[in-house]
């Protein structure tokens, strides 16, 4: 049912030169988590005020524990990585249960090539 594995991407963190914490997405400061995804996308549109620019939102049904076994955390910071694209994550993850346990995420993503 989750035919896709996907790598969710957190940003390390780091100090401007004006002393505040930001994210750092340099390589090998992001963490990354492989899960088993299921992905759609949602809606499609191109930006032409100004620019020439194609976004997607998608839909992302995750399992909650990622390929290794451990749980899966997804922040509004993180990036997801399929297939040569890159989504950024829109807002908080849905969790959806069952009557006993945490079943999956929903997640929605969003993409800007342009």
């Amino acid at each position: 049912m989750l035919p896709h594995l996907v790598d969710v991407e957190h940003p390390g963190k780091r100090t401007d030169r004006y002393d505040n914490t930001v994210d750092d997405w340099s390589p090998g400061a992001t963490t990354h988590a492989e899960v088993d995804a299921w992905l759609q996308q949602s809606t499609g549109a191109e930006d032409t005020d100004q620019r020439s620019a194609q976004i997607g939102e998608w839909l992302m049904v995750c399992n909650p524990i990622d390929t290794e076994g451990s749980p899966l955390t997804v922040h509004g910071t993180a990036r997801v990585h399929w297939q040569g694209l890159t989504f950024e994550v829109i807002g908080p993850p849905g969790p959806a249960y069952t009557p006993t346990e945490h079943h999956h995420y929903e997640i929605r993503l969003k993409t800007v090539e342009g």
